[in-house]
């Protein structure tokens, strides 16, 4: 009888196992690598964006509001972008799953065309389907991003 328990047992196993070895990366997993990639230089977490995305940045300035994709591309990411002289470098604090929300917080810097750093805190709130970020919800500090776009170039 214990033999069979064991054989039984093994065989659940190493059908765990199998199935756990068969599922596709998990979407926390996903974006942990896609974080470090980030923090490398190889890559970046808007990788994961899916096309139809949006992205609400949270908070008290005139930056605030939901983006579909192309527009957050076009009117956040590429005026902040033009104000760096080397890319912002993000330092995670800690990677969150509950369900199909991936929580991340961390620090970014870089340094801007006047020379001085730039330095802010974020927590990115990613939904996630079918290994894509569907819906984004970011918390930062939003005075120090705007401080950046407003800088003349």
């Amino acid at each position: 009888m214990k033999t069979h328990y064991k054989s039984t047992l093994s065989i659940a196993a190493s059908m765990f196992m199998f199935q756990a070895l068969a599922q596709p990366q998990s979407h926390k997993a996903m974006v942990e690598n896609a974080f470090e990639q980030w923090r490398l230089g190889t890559g970046t977490p808007f990788e994961l964006l899916a096309e139809d995305a949006t992205w609400t940045i949270l908070g008290p300035t005139k930056s605030a509001k939901t983006y579909n994709l192309a527009d957050f591309r076009e009117l956040v990411v590429a005026p902040f972008n033009k104000r760096l002289v080397t890319p912002l470098k993000p330092k995670v604090h800690n990677i969150y799953q509950a369900g199909d929300e991936i929580i991340i917080l961390f620090e970014a810097e870089a340094r801007l065309v006047t020379g001085s750093v730039y330095r802010n805190s974020y927590a990115w709130f990613f939904t996630m389907q079918n290994g894509k970020v569907i819906n984004v919800r970011a918390v930062l500090d939003l005075n120090a991003y705007d401080e950046v776009v407003a800088i003349d170039i």
